[in-house]
C-alpha cells in the first residue's frame, strides 16, 4: 500500500491550527507575532497552497488576528488587498474591521463579491461606505445601497467616481443632493453617462455653473439637433438592464433582413410580440444604418424622442409602435404616460422630416465619446 507523504507545510499548519483552537486565552504578544508570521508564509506560499492547507490559513487567521494589534492587522489587509483568492474567512473578518484596517481590502480586493459589499455597507456604516464608494468599478446593486443608504459624504464620492455604475433611482438621489450641494452637482456635471433626466433637472434647477457647462455639451452634439444629443454611446446606468440580453447570438437575425425589406413592419412587430428584444435592436440598427450601441441606447433610454424618429423614419405603424414601447427594458422603465406620449409624437412627426434629421445625424457620424 502506497504511503502518503505530507508535506511539511501541511503538517506544521495543522499543527499550527491545533493549538490556536483549542487554546482558550490567547496570549496578545503570540498572536502578534504568529500573525506577522503567518500573514508573510502565506505570501510565500499561499499561490501554491492546497484547498486544505488554504483552509488552515484561514483558520490560523480568523482566530488570532483579532487578538492582534492595529498595526499587525493593517500589516495583514495590505498583504491580502491585491490577492485574487485569498483566504475568504480573515477576508471577511479585516472588512468589518476598523475602517482604518479595512481601508486596504474594501478598496482594492477583487475577492470581495457585490454580496459581500452590500452586506458590509449595511451592517458597518457611512465610514465604511466611503471607501467602498473609492472601489475603481462598483456595481449598480452596490451603488444604490451606498447612494440611497449613505450620507453627503458617501454620495459626494459615488458622484465622483467615474467606475460606479448608477441606476436611475442613484442619480436621481445624487441630482436632489445637488441641488444644495456644489461638490456633488460639479461632480455630476462632469460625468459621461449622466442620464436625459438628470441633464433636464439640472438645466432647471443647477447653478448658473452647472446650467452653462450642460449647455456647452448640448451645442457640442450636432448642432443642437435632439436626436444627436440622445443617441450617444451606451450609458453605464443603461447598460445594466442591457446585461440579461445576448446581443451577439441575436445578429443571426440580420441574415433575413434582405428577403423582409418590403415587410419590415410586420417582421419587427412579430419580433415585439416574441419577446425578442436584442434581434429588434439588430434589426433597427440595420434599418435605419445607427450604429449598434447607439440603437441599444435609443431602445433603452427614458428619452423616447429618438426612437420615434428613427421608427417614423423607417415607415413603422403606431401599432408596432406600441407594441416596441413596451418590449424588453422599456415594460419596466417607461408607465402609461411615457407610453401615450411617445405614440403621440410619433403621430405628428411628418415622415420626411423624421428622414432629414435621422439623415442629418448618420452624416455626421456619432458623437466623439
Amino acid at each position: 500500500m502506497q504511503q502518503i507523504v505530507i508535506p511539511p507545510i501541511s503538517e506544521d499548519l495543522a499543527r499550527v491550527v491545533e493549538r490556536v483552537e483549542h487554546i482558550r486565552g490567547l496570549d496578545a504578544d503570540l498572536c502578534e507575532r504568529l500573525t506577522r508570521s503567518v500573514a508573510q508564509l502565506w505570501g510565500h506560499a499561499g499561490a501554491l497552497c492546497s484547498d486544505d492547507d488554504r483552509a488552515s490559513f484561514d483558520r490560523i487567521l480568523v482566530r488570532i488576528t483579532p487578538e492582534a494589534s492595529v498595526d499587525t492587522r493593517l500589516f495583514l489587509s495590505d498583504r491580502l488587498a491585491a490577492v485574487v483568492e485569498p483566504p475568504r474567512g480573515i477576508l471577511l473578518v479585516l472588512a468589518r474591521d476598523v475602517v482604518e484596517v479595512a481601508r486596504p481590502v474594501l478598496e482594492n480586493s477583487p475577492a470581495l463579491t457585490d454580496a459581500d459589499l452590500v452586506e458590509i455597507a449595511r451592517s458597518r456604516g457611512a465610514a465604511h461606505m466611503e471607501v467602498i464608494a473609492e472601489r475603481r468599478d462598483l456595481s449598480i446593486r452596490v451603488t444604490d445601497v451606498l447612494v440611497l443608504r449613505g450620507d453627503d459624504a458617501v454620495r459626494r464620492v459615488v458622484a465622483g467616481n467615474g467606475g460606479a455604475r448608477l441606476s436611475d433611482k442613484g442619480f436621481t438621489r445624487l441630482g436632489l443632493q445637488a441641488c444644495n450641494d456644489h461638490v456633488v452637482e460639479t461632480r455630476l456635471v462632469r460625468r459621461d453617462d449622466l442620464p436625459d433626466m438628470i441633464v433636464h433637472f439640472l438645466i432647471e434647477r443647477g447653478s448658473p455653473e452647472a446650467r452653462s457647462e450642460l449647455a456647452k455639451r448640448a451645442r457640442h452634439a450636432l448642432d443642437g439637433d435632439r436626436l444627436g444629443y440622445s443617441a450617444l454611446s451606451i450609458r453605464a446606468t443603461e447598460d445594466g438592464w442591457l446585461d440579461p440580453y445576448d446581443f451577439v447570438q441575436a445578429a443571426g437575425v440580420l441574415s433575413r433582413l434582405d428577403e423582409l425589406r418590403h415587410h419590415l413592419d410586420s417582421f419587427v412587430r412579430k419580433l415585439a410580440q416574441t419577446e425578442r428584444f436584442p434581434e429588434i435592436v439588430h434589426v433597427l440598427a440595420a434599418a435605419t444604418g445607427l450604429p449598434l450601441d447607439t440603437m441599444k441606447h435609443v431602445m433603452v433610454g427614458l428619452d423616447t424622442e429618438p426612437f420615434v424618429v428613427a421608427a417614423r423614419a423607417i415607415g413603422l405603424k403606431v401599432e408596432t409602435v406600441g407594441e416596441l414601447l413596451a418590449t424588453g427594458p422599456w415594460l419596466h422603465r417607461l408607465d402609461a404616460r411615457a407610453r401615450a406620449a411617445a405614440e403621440a409624437a410619433f403621430h405628428a412627426l411628418p415622415t420626411q422630416e423624421a428622414r432629414r434629421r435621422l439623415d442629418a445625424w448618420i452624416a455626421a457620424g456619432p458623437r466623439p465619446s
